[in-house]
């Protein structure tokens, strides 16, 4: 919470109007709450970036534990669904609106985290659907697809997991990528704003992949 604060009132210092609120998205009572609020305190929502995710070392599929799968599949799928389920009303009451689901490369790559994998596969087909269900609502629905991303959560994740000391995990992921090194936060940033605004003002049902061409090396 300390972090979500941090970074609101960073924003109501550029002189922008701010809030924050913890929810779980995996429950519909939050995510209904949440929506009330936004609505309560703003009016209306004109923007839905949904950036959670979580995952699991499931990398044998004989070996995979049924609760943490379920786990994965709460979080990036039935979340994704449940708190999109509450914002359309709201966006088609309003005759507009833009959701931005995000993603991983390795939902189209071979990747050792299997539910991770197919929960996210399954997510670009969910948002294909949203897409073309409300494009007469005038609502876009996106996917942000992304590679290897140098963030304090991917980079740690892999070091206590691991052990790897944190400049090596550096270098072997950079050397994995086509444009030799991994994306910043701030880059992936970008992109979501662009999808988000009216300059994507047609665009929508698009899996855009922000990854260095990591996923030109899966066809």
């Amino acid at each position: 919470m300390a972090s979500l604060e941090g970074t609101r009132d960073l924003l109501r210092k550029e002189g922008l109007d701010a809030e924050c609120v913890t929810a779980d998205i995996s429950n519909e009572a939050d995510c209904a709450a949440l929506v009330k609020t936004a609505v309560s305190k703003f009016g209306r929502i004109d923007i839905l970036h949904n950036n959670v995710g979580i995952a699991s070392l499931d990398v044998d599929t004989a070996k995979i534990d049924k609760s943490a799968w379920d786990n994965v599949f709460n979080v990036n799928l039935d979340g994704a669904m449940l708190i999109s389920k509450h914002v359309l009303p709201v966006m088609r009451s309003q005759k507009s609106g833009s959701i931005t689901h995000v993603s991983s490369v390795a939902a189209i790559a071979s990747s050792p985290l299997i539910a991770y994998k197919t929960s996210k596969a399954a997510l670009h087909a969910f948002v294909r659907w949203l897409a073309f269900e409300n494009a007469p609502h005038n609502i876009r629905c996106n996917v942000l697809m992304l590679g290897l991303i140098d963030t304090p959560m991917a980079i740690e994740g892999y070091h206590q997991a691991t052990g790897t000391p944190r400049e090596t995990l550096r270098k072997e992921r950079d050397a994995r990528v086509p444009m030799g090194r991994m994306g910043t936060a701030w880059e992936t940033a970008k992109v979501a704003v662009f999808l988000a605004s009216d300059e994507a003002s047609y665009l929508t049902g698009a899996v855009i992949p922000v990854d260095g061409g990591l996923h030109t090396r899966v066809g």
